[in-house]
């Protein structure tokens, strides 16, 4: 029955994909969501039993010395649980989201958005590294035909080939880091890994830990495989959700947090993830503050909030990152709902958060599930993120006060440029021709409930510490002065969008080099794609021409000359003045000689009677010779 729980999103997939042309589009999205509901329900009753004694499902043994099987802990169960029940809400959210592509093949979508949960609950639940690669994979296929899903549109093609190419980077040292791990272990089991890393090599550990936080890296979207994240955003609202929220993007924390034994007995490793996720923290926080992309605003988001994730894994608080990516599931899902249903609100054709206001009055409940995100995410009481975040930036300082200020100051800017599009988008003032309204009820319902969760999600941390073998502790100086910090970032959000007490056109203008330089993201989207990418492909086209067109092609243009050029001379020499001349000799010694012999058959009397009196004449001349 455990095995129920990965395998029912796949036998969705299976039904919807081969099936769903003929059941329609609304039938295959009930299919999925139905599978992932069944799902839901079964890691709630497996996860009392899970917490209580870990166990594992053997489902296949794939090679002697590799079995594939499901390994239930509190880690996965509760990440499963998770995960499910947030695919579910946005599932359903997408039916309205997705009405007006009915009839069109949509059952597509449908299919591609199960695959994208099964990948995602074999990385969860996988017992071994190998099975956890599967899945790896599996997001890694299911995000490129997602994003891509209008494929008719190039930005949406060019940013699913980015994120497949990007993510192909990172796979390849996941790959090797799995290798390393057989070398090093001689078995792929997670349990036998974790039951042999006191017995290896620290420095030997090292290369491997970090090898597989690579992977970790392109999954996640962290500094320098980052890009390809924000510009994900070109794929439908939902996929959107459901990568940062649920699945791809939180992989690589999972991954991390899954293998963190091995982590843990390597201090490196684990100071080069805190050093990655901490910098990846502050540098997308700054991106956000610039950018008027609506979706991209909380993809930036997501990229900073992650960092902070890896922060606390490598400062060694693995339940306190597990902790927020839990609550973060619930409050990022909510905020890319409400950014959809704005987006849905005018036809998918406004995209930039000041050709949007005042949708406050118009879409009060999209609105309400926006601000209840927004606070979640600033960290606010007694809402879930600020018991999570606390935890960290708790977390942060007793490790140093340079990475504590670092976590606070991010927490700052989120606070920030969260508010600042929700105040642009529901409260700066904006008249319409036709006036936007209220999304439909399957879409407000997943957000009500993505709502709630947000703000209780919070109370449950003192038992999710319990299960996850750690201590809930309540820092009140850093809990105030962080609550502190978030409503200083949204009064200044509040001051400048809503007040006006700073006209931040006039200030944008002042301070354009710096807001140009965030909202580029430092200019590595521009290194990456004008020069690594252009190089790479001026050097694939000067390869091109003088590999292939100038050194191969002329080898055999060439080769071809000499041919034709030894071939004319044998036909004009050969063939023409030799075997030419002969036969055509010969024929004509045998034509003219034909024509006198044919003299001798004319059927001509008078010539025979001619012949035989010289015959008669030339015998008698012997004859009269001989006889002389």
């Amino acid at each position: 029955m455990e095995a129920l729980v990965l395998f029912l999103p796949l036998f969705a997939f299976l039904v919807v994909g081969l099936l769903g042309r003929y059941m329609g589009d609304l039938l295959s999205a009930l299919i999925t969501i139905g599978a992932g509901l069944l799902s839901f329900v079964l890691s709630l009753t497996i996860l009392s039993k899970a917490i209580s004694s870990p166990f594992s499902v053997k489902l296949y043994d794939f090679l002697p010395f590799l079995s594939f099987g499901l390994y239930f802990d509190a880690l996965s169960s509760i990440t499963s649980a998770v995960v499910t029940l947030v695919a579910c809400l946005i599932f359903v959210y997408s039916i309205g989201y997705m009405h007006n592509l009915f009839g069109h093949w949509t059952f597509k979508f449908y299919a591609y958005l199960s695959l994208f949960l099964f990948a995602m609950l074999l990385i969860v639940l996988s017992d071994n590294l190998l099975g956890i690669f599967f899945g790896w994979e599996g997001v890694g296929l299911a995000s490129y035909l997602l994003i891509g899903y209008f494929h008719t549109q190039k930005k949406a093609a060019d940013a699913s080939l980015e994120a497949f190419v990007m993510n192909r980077v990172g796979d390849w040292l996941f790959i090797f880091g799995i290798i390393s791990s057989f070398y090093i272990f001689g078995s792929l089991s997670l349990l036998d890994i974790f039951g042999k890393v006191s017995s290896v090599p620290s420095a030997l550990l090292s290369v491997c830990a970090l090898l597989l936080f690579g992977g970790a890296v392109g999954k996640s979207g962290q500094l320098p495989l980052h890009t390809w994240l924000p510009n994900a955003m070109a794929g439908p609202t939902p996929v959107s959700a459901l990568l940062h929220a649920a699945t791809m993007v939180a992989a690589g924390v999972y991954m991390v947090a899954r293998l963190y034994p091995l982590f843990e007995a390597t201090p490196e490793s684990l100071k080069v993830v805190a050093l990655i996720g901490g910098i990846t923290a502050l540098f997308a926080a700054l991106a956000a503050t610039s950018h008027t992309d609506i979706k991209k605003i909380i993809a930036f988001s997501t990229m900073s909030q992650l960092g902070l994730m890896y922060l606390a894994l490598g400062l060694g608080d693995k339940a306190g990152a597990m902790f927020h990516l839990t609550t973060h599931a619930f409050f990022k899902a909510l905020l890319f709902l409400a950014a959809g249903s704005v987006i849905h609100a005018f036809h998918h054709q406004v995209y930039d958060i000041y050709q949007v206001g005042g949708l406050k009055k118009y879409m009060p409940a999209t609105y309400w599930s926006f601000i209840v995100g927004a606070l979640a995410l600033s960290g606010i009481f007694p809402l879930s993120g600020f018991f999570s975040k606390d935890r960290i930036i708790s977390s942060a300082y007793e490790a140093g006060t340079g990475w504590g200020l670092l976590a606070s100051f991010v927490s700052l800017l989120t606070a920030y440029y969260i508010f600042r599009e929700g105040f642009v988008m529901f409260v700066s003032k904006r008249e319409y021709e036709e006036k936007p309204h209220e999304s439909e009820k399957v879409m407000v319902l997943p957000m009500v409930a993505l709502s709630v969760l947000s703000v209780v999600s919070g109370l449950i941390e003192g038992w999710y510490m319990r299960v996850m073998g750690s201590k809930s502790e309540l820092h009140l100086s850093i809990a105030i002065s962080s609550v502190l910090i978030g409503l200083t970032g949204i009064g200044i959000a509040y001051a400048v969008y809503v007040k006006g007490a700073i006209d931040h056109r006039r200030a944008y203008r002042a301070l354009k080099p710096i807001a140009d330089t965030f909202r580029e993201q430092f200019y590595t989207e521009k290194l990456y794609h004008k020069l690594i990418a252009y190089g790479y492909l001026v050097v694939s086209k000067a390869l091109y021409r003088i590999g292939d067109r100038i050194t191969i092609d002329g080898f055999i243009n060439l080769l071809a000359f000499l041919y034709f050029k030894v071939v004319r001379f044998l036909w004009m020499k050969l063939d023409i003045m030799v075997v030419d001349l002969f036969v055509n000799g010969v024929a004509k010694l045998s034509f003219k000689t034909g024509r006198y012999v044919r003299n001798l058959q004319t059927g001509l009397l008078n010539n025979y009677v001619l012949f035989l009196l010289m015959g008669i004449v030339f015998i008698l001349g012997v004859i009269t010779y001989s006889l002389r």
